[in-house]
């Protein structure tokens, strides 16, 4: 991994155009080291993959693979989740996917000082953050200022430029219009060609 620095990355698309399948071969495509964040065991995509106790340092030294994180069993109330102070604490040198993300991250980055010092630390830890979400509001918005690439699928709601905090939101908007346009016409062939349609935008 020392040819390239760390980097954060965001997946966008409602449900049915296979964001986590997507996902999945990035991870496997770019590193041999992952753990992936759900609330609760979904998507199912991820049930294959072993669950990791991110308390436990010895088991977040695994040395290839992807582990399975259910953040649901870390929440310590509604608006405290130690999800991310065990892998601020435990984990480097790999890749962390928060696939639904907005089920358990906070749209005010400051309210979890771990989750913001994973944001400030991760190209000197070494951590590709991925980022899966429904719409562009579900991602945090000072999360924006520090990706680097977005994949855009079929999406409900336009980027709202007040929200994602990036001089690049018009391409996104152009990206998002493209893909929704074509995801209804491809989805209009029945063939199943709508699945796993996006676009790369880099910020």
């Amino acid at each position: 991994m020392a040819h390239r620095d760390a980097q954060i990355t965001i997946i966008i698309g409602r449900n049915g155009t296979g964001k986590s399948t997507f996902c999945e071969q990035i991870v496997k495509a770019i590193k041999d080291r992952a753990i992936v964040c759900t609330y609760n065991g979904m998507p199912k995509i991820w049930r294959p993959y072993p669950e990791v106790d991110i308390k436990n340092q010895k088991k977040m030294a695994f040395k290839r693979g992807i582990r399975q994180v259910i953040a649901g069993r870390y929440e310590i109330s509604r608006n405290q989740n130690d999800t991310f102070k065990y892998i601020y604490k435990n984990y480097r040198n790999g890749m962390v996917v928060f696939d639904d993300a907005r089920g358990y991250i906070g749209s005010n980055v400051d309210n979890d000082k771990y989750f913001r010092q994973l944001l400030l630390d991760f190209r000197h830890r070494m951590l590709d953050l991925i980022f899966v979400v429904h719409t562009p509001s579900d991602v945090p918005p000072r999360v924006w200022g520090f990706t680097s690439t977005v994949f855009v699928g079929a999406t409900d709601s336009l980027v709202n430029k007040s929200q994602i905090k990036t001089d690049s939101a018009d391409r996104v908007i152009e990206a998002q219009r493209e893909i929704n346009q074509l995801y209804r016409q491809a989805k209009a062939k029945g063939d199943n060609s709508h699945y796993g349609l996006f676009k790369m935008v880099q910020l």
